[in-house]
């Protein structure tokens, strides 16, 4: 047995983040949740930003837990969501606060973008399915509002790779996260000339590109002597976390494989070798993204445990605080939903009163309004397994592939009725597990990198360090 590794894994998601120690024995990973704290965006002047300052003290404060523990810590890396970035200045500075996906400033310039690079050529050009949060449409939107942008700016940072530059200086664009901006060459997987050409935007902005699980750094000295610790290797890892999230799939084999990473959004899709670009890919929704390795990612983005969220938030507000588990519980106790809500529909896209809104779409639609909270929230849950198991169906129209088998993962798969009612609706066998997939999986790659894991065995270390559960639908 080797000597014990010691990694933390920083994974940021929608509402909160984290700071997770892997302790790995070159057979299985240990994890342990060091330190959590909220991720919610700041509205100032109307719009939403990220917290940078904020999440940077609390980084760091997970650090400094882990080595007042005793931990001599390796290595970290950060994963977080796809498509916001920050602008760093000439001086190396951060430059204003980075807009949240969620800002609504895009919508102005939309109809202008479209017309330089209309929505075809965007998924034809990235691989990437056109959306008004996408990278490509919240630059333009920024370089439309300040034109002293293009002066002011030596270059863009998407969120993973910010932190990351922070915590070490060391500058550059990792290829998954990068491949969630809709700038990037779907075949080359380089800044694409002609995307930024027709905007009218410099390549230079883009640092140069680097594999996931590329080591670019130590912490900088002046943190290390800060937090009382050694040199910890920084590691540009599979940064974007649904990226991190597939490679902790616990694949047997991927051949007829599918994945659900079901978080505050859930994304259903399966590894391919290359993107996937036809008219039917496009036609359904889907994108292409990069994985850890070569490979790529062609899934389909369905808005997920958002709408769980903001209901249950809009209920606290008023009053009732209701855990996860007893809004699952609430909805156990009813029968099948009566009405159904399309989950992407732009009504549920903003945080507001969600019952309302469900209420609304299902008034308008001409389907039974849902009067009780537990009602409320089974129309939630039927609503997402049917969309999940459409999305299924989706893609072996796409592939020509006959999806055999189906791994759900994230921290959705807690909730155990929507793991059942998804084998339902597909009429396939669920595997769940890992629950914490994105921190795993970051957690693999960082091993990968410092050479202490051939990644052929990734999946053998998952099925040795989780427990996976089956869900097999009900005939």
């Amino acid at each position: 047995m080797s000597k014990l590794k010691k990694l933390l894994a920083v994974d940021l998601g929608a509402s909160s983040g984290r700071v997770i120690l892997g302790t790995f024995d070159g057979s299985r990973i240990v994890t342990e949740e060091l330190h959590r704290f909220a991720n919610t965006p700041v509205e100032a002047g109307g719009h939403l930003y990220w917290n940078v300052p904020e999440l940077l003290e609390e980084i760091k404060q997970g650090i400094l837990l882990a080595v007042q523990a005793g931990n001599e810590i390796v290595s970290l890396s950060v994963d977080t969501w796809g498509v916001d970035y920050g602008f760093v200045d000439h001086a190396g500075k951060l430059l204003n606060s980075p807009h949240h996906y969620r800002d609504q400033r895009v919508g102005k310039y939309r109809a202008r973008l479209e017309e330089l690079l209309p929505p075809e050529e965007q998924f034809r050009l990235t691989g990437n399915q056109p959306d008004p949060i996408n990278t490509v449409y919240q630059l333009f939107a920024d370089m439309q509002e300040n034109p002293l942008l293009q002066e002011d700016v030596d270059h863009i940072l998407m969120m993973p790779d910010l932190f990351l530059y922070l915590l070490s200086g060391a500058s550059s664009a990792e290829r998954t996260i990068l491949s969630t901006s809709g700038l990037v060459d779907a075949v080359t997987g380089e800044p694409s000339s002609e995307v930024f050409g027709r905007l009218g935007i410099p390549l230079r902005l883009i640092p140069p590109r680097v594999e996931a699980g590329t080591a670019i750094g130590t912490l900088r000295p002046e943190l290390c002597a800060k937090l009382g610790c050694g040199p910890i290797r920084v590691i540009a890892g599979a940064s974007h976390d649904t990226a991190s999230a597939v490679a902790s799939i616990p694949y047997a084999d991927k051949d007829g494989a599918a994945f659900i990473s079901c978080g505050t959004w859930s994304l259903v899709g399966m590894e391919t070798k290359a993107p996937v670009l036809t008219p039917l890919s496009y036609e359904y929704g889907f994108t292409n993204e990069g994985c850890c390795g070569s490979g790529n990612r062609l899934l389909k983005n369905i808005t997920g445990l958002w709408l769980l969220q903001e209901t249950r938030r809009v209920w606290a507000e008023a009053g009732e605080n209701l855990s996860f588990s007893e809004m699952t519980a609430l909805a156990g106790r009813e029968g099948a939903a009566q009405s159904f809500i399309e989950p992407n529909d732009p009504l549920f896209s903003t945080p507001g009163d969600m019952p309302g809104r469900i209420a609304e779409y299902c008034r308008s639609s001409g389907q039974q309004v849902p009067e009780t909270k537990g009602a409320i929230i089974r129309t939630i849950l039927d609503s997402l397994a049917k969309s999940y198991a459409a999305a299924l169906k989706e893609l072996e129209g796409i592939t020509g592939t006959r999806i055999c088998k189906v791994h759900m993962v994230g921290g959705g798969i807690q909730n155990k009725l929507l793991c059942q009612l998804t084998a339902d609706a597909a009429g396939r066998e669920i595997i769940a597990g890992p629950v914490e997939a994105s921190a795993l999986g970051n957690l693999l790659v960082q091993l990968a990198a410092l050479g202490e894991l051939d990644f052929s065995r990734a999946a053998e270390v998952v099925g040795a360090s989780e427990n996976l559960t089956v869900y097999r639908p009900n005939k």
